[in-house]
């Protein structure tokens, strides 16, 4: 409790901080939230900001922690500014060939912190949320559904109540949305469009960890994995929870593990090839086995772990070999082996990160805090082009 307690506290005073959004790709284009709260387009093929397709036109919304997602023809994003105690956020869809609003104005304006991604299932799209300003005595979170359907403004279709802020996002498999809270509780909540006689009874079951869960869930081959600020990560099965299980504990008998990563999870865990990639705060990178929590190697880069490492092909003499691009809160991107968790090298940033590389194409792009976005020849390292996502200039 102690843990949970602090932890709460900690992340409650950070100040909202730009240049945490991951690059999302398009046709070509990356789609980021600059240092001022404004979505950007970028144009991978010339290497430029397209300074006429901007939102908001002016003065952003403050920080963008979460990455936009595409439905259609369009594209959907949160951001926040708080002033002390008081936050307003604003969630909003634009067109991707124009950047205007699909309603007509402003999105959804909230007195919130709107922190984690958007899940999206057919029309419908799902955000989480911390306390609401106007609300005196109401919950300290909610997840919202709502309407994805350009019109004259946005539709809430409803609404539930979490019992702390929601910083986690949204994950949506199927019928079902996850949403954690910083109480540690992880909800599966039904999205379907069958009729419930409140949104409460949505709700198809809880888990409660050990400790606050901050970062994003995955979901994988029908399993839930993500990580708290107990020094924890979790596989849980997703078929033995919605049989109407209400353990807290883990079931070995169906898979399920917790594996203690020696410091906070806050990066989303990654998957491949019966391989569970756990980054925790303290640089350390753990390689896991899926099938029973068991842990292959363990690495350790320089400074903090907040997103999640991206996985790529790198060339090795006539051969290509996977690795991970592990980015640091320090400075760089390190580049770690899948096999046994060595370092094969580093992409040079000189500024910290705090979101994912995205590979597109032969290049790494990497959003680094100070608000430049690099890229990199994923087969030597070396950097190919920078520019400020603020201004739109040229920086290397």
């Amino acid at each position: 409790m102690i843990v949970l307690i602090a932890a709460v506290g900690c992340i409650n005073d950070l100040t909202p901080e730009g240049g945490w959004s991951s690059a999302v790709v398009e046709d070509d284009y990356l789609f980021i939230g600059n240092l001022d709260g404004n979505l950007v387009r970028f144009d991978t093929a010339t290497g430029n900001i397209d300074n006429s397709w901007r939102y908001p036109s002016d003065d952003g919304l403050g920080a963008m922690y979460s990455d936009a997602v595409v439905i259609g023809d369009n594209i959907y994003s949160v951001g926040y500014t708080c002033k002390g105690d008081s936050c307003d956020g604003e969630i909003f869809g634009l067109s991707l060939a124009s950047g205007t609003s699909v309603w007509g104005g402003n999105g959804l304006q909230l007195k919130t912190k709107l922190v984690g991604d958007i899940g999206v299932s057919g029309d419908t799209f799902f955000v989480g949320t911390t306390a609401l300003g106007e609300e005196e005595d109401g919950p300290e979170g909610y997840l919202y559904a709502l309407d994805s359907t350009p019109g004259a403004s946005v539709i809430t279709k409803w609404r539930i109540p979490l019992d702390a802020n929601a910083f986690s996002g949204v994950t949506v498999d199927g019928d079902t949305a996850y949403i954690a809270t910083m109480a540690g509780t992880l909800y599966a909540i039904d999205i379907s469009e069958n009729e419930f006689s409140t949104p409460e009874s949505r709700i198809k079951w809880t888990f409660t960890a050990e400790g606050a869960i901050a970062g994003p869930i995955l979901v994988a081959g029908g399993n839930l994995y993500f990580g708290d600020l107990a020094s924890n990560a979790y596989k849980l099965d997703i078929s033995s929870r919605s049989a109407g299980s209400s353990s807290d504990e883990a079931n070995t008998g169906s898979g399920e593990w917790i594996f203690d990563a020696g410091a906070w999870v806050w990066a989303k865990p990654v998957l491949e090839d019966g391989v569970v990639y756990v980054s925790a705060l303290d640089g350390s990178i753990h390689a896991v086995n899926d099938s029973d929590g068991s842990k292959k190697w363990s690495a350790e880069i320089e400074g903090q772990i907040v997103s999640s490492p991206t996985l790529f092909d790198r060339k090795r003499g006539d051969t290509r070999e996977r690795a991970l691009a592990v980015p640091s809160g320090e400075k760089n991107v390190w580049v770690i082996s899948v096999i046994d968790g060595q370092e094969l090298g580093v992409f040079v940033t000189d500024e910290p990160v705090k979101s994912s590389p995205l590979v597109h194409g032969d290049n790494l792009y990497v959003h680094a805090l100070n608000g430049d976005l690099k890229w990199f020849s994923v087969d030597d390292n070396s950097q190919r082009g920078c520019v400020d996502l603020k201004e739109g200039g040229r920086c290397d």
